[in-house]
């Protein structure tokens, strides 16, 4: 089975994000906030045969915030979640950073 990862980016409101989507399972309302705690994992039998430590999003989370930005995330169980990294500032291309 093919699966599929889509990521975006931009700027919005001041700020730069970088979103990364996936068509999986989703991740149940109870379990949003649960997820960037440490050694958490979800408790769905869907994801028992996936490995992992519970630590991914913890660590993803303290980068984020290290850069004074912030994480949200957008999920329906049954379509899959959206990681949204916004951190503040500007976009500078090559040829304007010298």
């Amino acid at each position: 089975t093919e699966k599929r990862i889509e990521v975006r980016s931009g700027m919005e409101n001041g700020s730069v994000y970088l979103e990364v989507q996936d068509h999986g399972i989703g991740i149940a309302p109870e379990d949003r906030q649960k997820v960037f705690e440490k050694f958490h994992r979800v408790s769905d039998a869907l994801v028992h045969n996936t490995k992992g430590s519970g630590l991914g999003l913890t660590l993803v989370k303290h980068i984020v915030e290290a850069h004074h930005g912030h994480i949200e995330l957008d999920s329906k169980p049954g379509r899959g979640s959206c990681f949204r990294l916004a951190f503040p500032g500007t976009v500078q291309t090559a040829k304007e950073s010298g």
